[in-house]
């Protein structure tokens, strides 16, 4: 006589659970793997999000904002930005990395692309495809997918190329600066190269020229992936973000690399990011859109 389950052992009882639990989670699909080293230092980690789709779907690794000197995955602006991805097939890996407190440029960038090259192989052995990784960034994490796309001495540490990636996404962020650019074309020599080394945004660069290397729009080329620029209504003009996605394009077409722009509406800085985990969402319907087509390609 089978035993009630009132009356069953708890171990019994234990097991029956845990076994509910797991057809549960089989049957959600969608693989979370949070908190994944990619390299040794502590912030060298992602959360990888897995789709329950055939093989070959394509990820997104998306790098958060925070003017290269705060942020976090985990932050209220940027938890949920992976929440669509798995629903509609795709993968999606958000990380972080290095912050000035920890090390000094170009270490955040380094990290972008030890980061690409982590899921690479990491989808390759969950059936995604790496030939289909998108880079995509917010604010300062724009800059950051922008340069690492555009300048080939980053992910060539990992014997990759820009055009190992399917397509780069920056979102909400200029591609140079032409502050400085105003700034350091009328004052000494002497007197830049002071804020280089106590200002606190310019220090952890160490010094004027490596800083201009760091921007973008300095390394636009023939080979690079295609760029989709996607610029919140209420920030075309202050900071010029319009104006930048713009530039880079027209220089990246003369080049032959397919580059384009698109304005989200009734959107600010933040609101362009976090919106993105709703359904519908204008953001998320045009990034898809542009993974979707350059993985067919």
């Amino acid at each position: 006589m089978m035993m009630p389950l009132m009356k069953a052992h708890p171990r019994s009882i234990l097991r029956l659970y845990l076994f509910v639990l797991t057809l549960a989670a089989s049957s959600l699909g969608a693989e979370n793997r949070r908190d994944l080293a990619y390299g040794a230092h502590p912030a060298q980690t992602l959360d990888l999000y897995l789709p329950d789709a055939k093989p070959g779907f394509a990820t997104l690794v998306f790098v958060h904002g925070g003017s290269l000197m705060g942020g976090d995955k985990a932050d209220d602006d940027y938890k949920n930005v992976c929440t669509q991805f798995p629903k509609s097939g795709l993968g999606c890996a958000s990380i972080n990395y290095r912050l000035a407190k920890d090390a000094d440029w170009p270490a955040q960038a380094e990290d972008v692309a030890a980061a690409v090259a982590f899921v690479r192989k990491t989808v390759a052995a969950a059936g995604g495809d790496p030939k289909k990784i998108f880079l995509m960034g917010h604010s300062s994490g724009a800059m950051l997918a922008a340069v690492v796309a555009s300048d080939e001495r980053f992910l060539a540490a990992h014997n990759l190329k820009p055009t190992d990636l399917a397509g780069a996404i920056p979102m909400g962020s200029i591609m140079w600066d032409e502050e400085f650019e105003a700034i350091a074309a009328n004052t000494p020599k002497e007197r830049i190269a002071q804020a280089f080394k106590y200002d606190t945004h310019y220090k952890m660069f160490g010094t004027p020229e490596k800083y201009i290397a760091a921007w973008p729009m300095k390394h636009v080329n023939a080979a690079m992936p295609p760029f989709l620029f996607l610029i919140a209504e209420a920030e075309q003009e202050q900071p010029p973000i319009l104006r930048h996605a713009q530039t880079f394009c027209a220089a990246a077409t003369k080049l032959g690399v397919e580059c384009s722009w698109k304005v989200l509406k009734d959107r600010k800085h933040m609101t362009a990011m976090t919106k993105m985990a709703e359904k519908g969402d204008t953001a998320f319907l045009l990034v898809m859109e542009f993974m979707q087509g350059h993985s067919a390609k």
